[in-house]
């Protein structure tokens, strides 16, 4: 009974048959694939909170009761509350491991505005509430439920696989960072496929496409900083740090940098544009034949996602400044954070912004970039998705796209090693909730996840 009441949630028949197999099987892994995420998202792993080492030790104590031998499970991190787990899935051969990756660590929501408790998984209408369903536990539990499984079944892949459950990617980046400096086998990998990243487009009863991201934008956040001697309130001067720095904004914010397409948005644009409004749809034709000048059309006051899509965006993010209400100010400055498109150079948007910025305002960085060079979709990993996917979904096809976002991909790109955003996760029809309130993930849409991420990692 309980498998037939699963699987009616599931109107796409190719994932119906599928799960129907995995739950006639002796252990029921969508049932355990909600377990595990249900102990994750009950381990608060915020940075107030301690960040992912609870949690990474959890995955490890999983992974260890079926039979993870104590080589193959390493926790492991830069600091005390920032560790993370590498666990390897051993193979036959001695050739380049492949890495499967996801980030244990969450924003902090704000508790009383949820309707549910953001620390303990809640399941209703459809769909599993709780922070970090989407970003990015849903996707951790599905990799450790894997693992299970396959370690379960006895299967040995043909190289090695290993399974990077990070500790901090939504504030340094410090536990990626670690792992690709000092061990050995991460550096040694062909490529990596991340939870993190990506996403099924439609609907669970017609899915569209699936969507790989190959490219990120580049992560760069600037200081914007005007001083002056200060005086008394009551005398006024032509020189207030508040309208130097309010001046330089004003400027940032009507300066648009120029389109730009690379090869993964343009691929990405050919498939959607039909999805957009008519006079997007002439818009997107027109850069797709190598036009970038748009007249009069606001892309930002028309599509903000598309407009992120197709330029570098930099936008101001926090203010300080000023020390008494009597007293003119000697110090403010505003946080600007920029997402540079992966083929631009950092240096050059750091450039244009100082001359924005004006004599009276100085610029300096906070966060530097790291730059992330998209990775090709070779038909070797191509073929690997696709196969995956067709086990999983319908008939659709795999197509390449960017986030405007930036994940713990970022450092396994600079050093070489292609990322590809495989996260299989059906896009919520009400919108991304990620980092926000009520976030949450479909019941049909995890339980797809977990098939998608056997199938994948069954072939290699």
């Amino acid at each position: 009974m309980k498998q037939l009441m699963i699987i009616k949630h599931i109107t796409n028949f190719a994932i119906a048959m599928a799960l129907s197999q995995t739950l006639s099987a002796e252990t029921n892994y969508f049932e355990a694939g909600k377990e595990t995420l249900a102990d994750l998202i009950e381990i608060e792993s915020t940075e107030s909170a301690g960040l992912a080492t609870k949690a990474s030790e959890y995955a490890s104590e999983k992974l260890r009761s079926v039979g993870f031998a104590e080589d193959d499970l390493q926790i492991a991190g830069p600091t005390a509350t920032t560790l993370g787990l590498a666990a390897t899935l051993r193979g036959a051969g001695s050739g380049p491991p492949v890495i499967v990756m996801a980030h244990l660590d969450v924003v902090p929501a704000v508790t009383e505005s949820w309707d549910t408790n953001p620390y303990q998984m809640v399941e209703k209408d459809g769909f599993l509430y709780g922070r970090g369903t989407s970003d990015n536990k849903g996707g951790a539990a599905a990799l450790i439920t894997t693992f299970v499984r396959l370690k379960t079944e006895g299967f040995v892949p043909d190289n090695d696989i290993i399974m990077l459950l990070t500790g901090d990617e939504e504030t340094e980046m410090d536990s990626i960072e670690y792992f690709k400096d000092n061990l050995e086998q991460v550096k040694r990998a062909a490529f990596a496929f991340n939870t993190d990243a990506g996403y099924v487009s439609g609907t669970m009863d017609t899915p569209r496409s699936f969507q790989v991201q190959t490219a990120e934008k580049i992560y760069l956040t600037l200081k914007l900083e005007a001083t002056n001697p200060g005086g008394h309130s009551s005398v006024p001067r032509k020189e207030n740090a508040i309208y130097d720095l309010m001046h330089a904004l004003a400027r940032l914010e009507k300066h648009e940098f120029p389109i730009s397409l690379n090869e993964t948005s343009r691929k990405n644009l050919e498939f959607t544009a039909n999805e957009y409004s008519e006079t997007l749809m002439e818009t997107i034709n027109l850069l797709l034949s190598g036009n970038s000048d748009l007249g009069n059309i606001d892309l930002i006051e028309q599509d903000p996602e598309l407009n992120a899509q197709l330029r570098t965006t930099c936008v101001a993010t926090q203010l300080s400044g000023g020390h008494a209400e009597n007293a003119l100010p000697v110090n403010v400055s505003a946080t600007v954070n920029c997402r540079v498109l992966p083929h631009e150079d950092p240096d050059e948007i750091l450039a244009t912004i100082e001359k924005i910025a004006g004599d009276k305002v100085t610029v300096s960085v906070s966060y530097p970039a790291i730059k992330s060079p998209p990775s090709m979709l070779t038909k070797q990993v191509e073929n690997l998705i696709q196969t995956a996917v067709d086990k999983t979904f319908q008939n659709i096809p795999v197509v390449p796209m960017m986030e405007t976002g930036a994940t713990d991909a970022i450092y396994l790109r600079s050093a070489g090693i292609p990322v590809y955003g495989t996260s299989g996760i059906m896009e919520d029809p009400t919108g991304g909730r990620a980092h926000g309130l009520n976030e949450r993930v479909g019941v049909d849409a995890f339980a797809a996840s977990l098939e998608f991420w056997y199938q994948l990692m069954k072939q290699l």
